[in-house]
């Protein structure tokens, strides 16, 4: 029979299938980095044996992940899962603190484990994004304007070879850039977050920043390092 627990001891050992299209949910801004860290690890930790009561389960302490994860407090965690619950990664099972992912069979092996982690590879190969998100059992049209605006994006920049700073010339762009201020969206502030190795600002101060400080607030320019050669050499 099963009881939560008989799943509360975590076994940070082995390996499973990770698909990598993964990451596009933070590519067209759907999960935070956070949150997808935090799905990554609830399919670390369900039982994945089809022989066990448990199977396709996880018991949630938020108190333990919080050490694991290194927050400062363990509604930082809650508040990630929230997310996730209420998006359909994860459901809830009726008993409390426990909960499955909403495609178990997606993290398990083919062969002795019996999992279609192979057949959804080969299913979402080179397919949209709408497609993976279906797979899950998740509602496209809750991100409809997120991978409308990822696209949208992608397309211009492309199109037009964009940058946030122009100049009317390369000295001047080198002395003095002038920054466009832009609405970005979820997804830019989350690629931002990544290409800085996620340190620095976070995407929720990215965001307040351009949101808030005008272009009077920047700070005057630099001056080049052409220019103080010049004065060393007088």
């Amino acid at each position: 029979m099963f009881t939560p627990n008989n799943m509360n001891n975590i076994k940070l050992n082995g390996f499973r299938p990770s698909h990598r299209n993964k990451w596009r949910f933070i590519q067209y801004g759907i999960l935070t980095l956070q949150q997808l860290c935090l799905l990554e690890f609830y399919a670390d930790i369900f039982d994945f044996d089809k022989n066990h009561p448990g199977f396709g389960l996880f018991v949630v302490n938020f108190g333990n992940f919080s050490e694991i994860f290194n927050t400062s407090s363990d509604n930082t965690i809650r508040n990630w899962h929230n997310k996730l619950l209420e998006l359909g990664f994860i459901k809830p099972t009726g008993i409390k603190n426990v909960y499955r992912l909403a495609i178990h069979d997606r993290y398990i092996n083919p062969g002795k484990w019996e999992g279609k982690a192979s057949d959804y590879a080969r299913q979402e190969k080179d397919q949209r994004i709408e497609v993976i998100l279906q797979n899950f059992g998740i509602d496209t049209q809750l991100f409809e304007k997120s991978i409308q605006s990822f696209v949208h994006n992608h397309r211009e920049n492309e199109a037009n070879g964009t940058s946030i700073a122009i100049a009317s010339s390369k000295d001047e762009y080198k002395d003095n850039p002038v920054i466009i201020p832009s609405i970005r969206s979820e997804a830019e502030y989350q690629r931002m977050y990544l290409e800085n190795g996620c340190t620095g600002l976070t995407p929720e101060e990215m965001r307040w920043i351009d949101e808030n400080v005008s272009e009077n607030d920047t700070p005057p320019p630099k001056q080049s390092l052409e220019t103080d050669r010049k004065e060393v050499k007088s």
